[in-house]
């Protein structure tokens, strides 16, 4: 069990990790760039750890199954920390997939176009849902590592 599980514990860790590093350290470092150039790069950096979170999110249900049907002896064998887990990381994964084909698409198109201002309004949109996948993301971290002790 140990392969998947530390594949499994990589990956969540990278995805929460670029959120956190996202959210407290990029976005109020570049709080003083001008509109275009702020837009231009979060459209980059957005480009990029997507590209990271699409593996993420279609690994971390693979490594979890894994884990549940071939170590663990299915659901029925777990503790509740696993099913809220794996509903909360689900709800990650929807929420993932709502940004990148809704507001960041839209982003990326207007940051094309220039329409700085309108761009701003969809940042603004993901940033908002980024904190959510955060906060979700913290609280599965924790029930990964605590949810064996209650």
């Amino acid at each position: 069990m140990i392969t998947p599980l530390s594949i499994h514990a990589i990956l969540a860790n990278f995805w929460v990790g670029g959120m956190f590093f996202a959210y407290w350290v990029l976005r109020p470092a570049v709080e003083n760039l001008a509109l275009a150039e702020k837009i231009n790069l979060w459209a980059q950096v957005l480009q990029k750890f997507f590209s990271w979170v699409w593996l993420i999110s279609f690994s971390l249900p693979v490594t979890g199954y894994w884990m549940v049907f071939h170590e663990l002896g299915g659901f029925q064998n777990v503790g509740i920390h696993i099913h809220v887990m794996h509903i909360m990381g689900w709800i990650m994964i929807l929420l993932f997939l709502y940004v990148y084909f809704s507001p960041f698409k839209k982003l990326l198109w207007l940051t094309k176009e220039k329409l700085y201002p309108e761009a701003g309004l969809y940042m603004v949109k993901i940033r908002r849902i980024v904190l959510i996948n955060l906060l979700l993301g913290v609280v599965v971290s924790t029930l990964a590592t605590v949810g064996p002790f209650l």
